[in-house]
């Protein structure tokens, strides 16, 4: 049976952790017994973590870090459990910790960061605070930018878009004058957060607002909504014919095996182009801003940041989790992973990899959204999506009905009356 990716990165993990040995200098002073379960997505920046938490582990401590595509449900599903959550720690997105943090689901940091932020040398940057209380430790920042192919636009005298017009241009000027390039375009269509996401970043580019203002109730069934749906539905000549069902995962193998010139993947997984084990097109992709979706207009993605959060039903040693946590996060360990991630303390130094995120930022890209109800929301219209761009349903059906569905889930739980 072929293994999974998910099964890959835990095989790769457990040799490294096995290969470790002894305590690191950096965790000398660390004397947790047990396990530490840890878990998070993959992509270059956890691998490099992975391998500083098993400068931690000796003889008496396991640490175990699960890398998966999954890794967002499973933590919702592990910090929400009646019983002991089965991860100590999670590294997460600021989707999932919007979900965890509106729901109770995670315990502060405040009096830990007090005992040991000056031996880790945490600074108020990575500190996220909810009144007064640090509830998550930031430590990389990320966007969907956009990825192309600049051997090819330079070789047919493109130049990098600055509009999903001009993106649609350069695919039909590929599509007849590159045959090599299977499928111009790849970006992530697939049911759920994906195709959510996608969707998110052009309808605010479009000027769209989810909610009504002062209230909880939905507005992103709209004239912008629509115009968002049409535009991802333009894009599907241009991609593979299993568009809606690509991952992340699969649009950076798209990228990396030479099939796909151009497309709006996050920056997390730059670094990963030039893998020359991995990759095909080493030192040919470039990175600048997501492009717009009106001409003029602000970059169509979202500024986010990744971090740890601990959850509120921890089973283990808080103290030790602490330690590990930032023992992977330290400025040593930055130093050491700085071509992998964006990082958010001050000594990280930029790389070309991270160029489409600061792009972006300039170019006007907002905040993600961080309104507790928005995760209803955001889930609702990515489970309808593929309806309407297979053309099953029309784009307004599939916005009215998740419209329906969320307003029914937000009544639920309170945030509407």
């Amino acid at each position: 049976m072929k293994p999974s990716r998910t099964t890959l990165a835990a095989i790769a993990l457990a040799a490294t952790l096995l290969a470790s040995g002894a305590a690191g200098a950096k965790c000398a002073k660390l004397n947790g017994k047990g396990e530490i379960n840890i878990i998070g997505n993959s992509f270059p920046a956890l691998q490099h973590i992975a391998k500083e938490m098993a400068a931690c582990q000796h003889q008496g401590l396991k640490i175990a870090f699960k890398m998966t595509p999954q890794a967002g449900t499973e933590t919702e599903q592990a910090f929400a459990s009646s019983g002991k959550s089965p991860f100590d720690a999670a590294v997460v997105s600021m989707g999932v910790y919007g979900n965890l943090q509106s729901k109770g689901q995670l315990q502060p940091l405040t009096d830990l960061v007090a005992k040991y932020r000056e031996r880790y040398k945490l600074e108020e940057r990575m500190l996220i605070r909810v009144n007064g209380e640090v509830m998550a430790i930031a430590f990389m920042q990320n966007a969907q930018n956009l990825y192309y192919r600049k051997d090819l636009f330079d070789k047919h005298g493109l130049k990098a878009p600055a509009s999903y017009a001009e993106m649609l241009q350069a695919a039909a000027t590929l599509k007849a004058k590159e045959p090599g390039i299977e499928f111009p375009i790849a970006q992530t269509f697939a049911k759920g957060f994906d195709s959510a996401t996608e969707f998110s970043n052009m309808f605010v580019g479009f000027g769209g607002h989810y909610f009504k203002p002062g209230s909880a109730r939905p507005a992103f069934n709209d004239a912008a909504g629509v115009k968002a749906i049409e535009l991802m539905k333009s894009m599907l000549p241009y991609m593979t014919p299993n568009a809606l069902a690509s991952n992340t995962d699969d649009v950076m193998n798209q990228f990396q095996q030479g099939k796909a010139a151009m497309g709006v993947l996050w920056a997390s997984r730059a670094a990963r182009m030039d893998d020359a084990a991995a990759s095909k097109v080493v030192g040919k992709m470039a990175f600048v801003a997501a492009p717009a979706v009106m001409p003029g207009g602000k970059s169509a993605t979202h500024l986010w940041w990744d971090g740890v959060v601990m959850p509120k039903n921890l089973a283990g040693d808080r103290d030790a989790v602490f330690q590990v946590l930032m023992g992977a996060l330290d400025e040593d360990a930055t130093a050491a992973g700085n071509d992998s991630a964006i990082w958010v303390r001050s000594s990280y130094r930029p790389t070309r990899f991270g160029g489409g995120v600061v792009a972006s930022a300039k170019a006007g890209a907002p905040v993600w959204p961080t309104e507790p109800y928005f995760a209803l929301a955001n889930g609702e219209i990515g489970k309808l999506l593929p309806e309407a761009l297979s053309g099953k349903i029309s784009a307004k059906e599939a916005l009215d009905a998740a419209a329906a569905a969320y307003t029914q889930a937000a009544t639920e739980k309170g945030f509407i009356q």
